[in-house]
C-alpha cells in the first residue's frame, strides 16, 4: 500500500521535471524580436515627425534602442557559452530598455 503510494508520487515527480524546465527557460530571442520590431515601427513613424527638435529625440531613442538591442545578443551568446543565468537577465533587460525606448517614438 504505501510502496505504490510512493511509486505513484515518484511518477508524478517525474512526469513534471519537463514542465519544470520550461520555467527556467530564458526569453532573451524572444525580448530581442519584439525590440527590434518596435524599433521597425519607430522608424516608420520618423518619417512623420516634423518638429526638429522631436525629430531628434526619436532619433536618438532609436540608436539607443538599437545600440542596446546589440548588448543584449551579445550578452545572450556570452550567456549561452559560459552557462552564465545572470547574463541571460542582463540580456533580457536590455531588450526591454530597448522596447521601452522604441515605443516611445510615436
Amino acid at each position: 500500500m504505501i510502496g505504490n503510494k510512493l511509486i505513484v508520487s515518484a511518477m508524478a515527480g517525474l512526469l513534471t521535471l519537463p514542465l519544470a524546465a520550461n520555467v527556467f527557460a530564458f526569453s532573451c530571442p524572444a525580448l530581442q524580436k519584439s525590440a527590434n520590431e518596435s524599433i521597425t515601427k519607430a522608424e516608420a513613424a520618423l518619417a512623420n515627425i516634423t518638429d526638429e527638435r522631436e525629430k531628434g529625440r526619436a532619433m536618438t531613442n532609436i540608436a539607443m534602442a538599437k545600440d542596446m538591442v546589440q548588448q543584449s545578443v551579445a550578452d545572450h551568446k556570452e550567456a549561452g557559452a559560459k552557462k552564465d543565468a545572470q547574463l541571460h537577465y542582463n540580456s533580457e533587460a536590455k531588450a526591454k530598455a530597448a522596447k521601452a525606448l522604441a515605443d516611445l517614438v510615436k
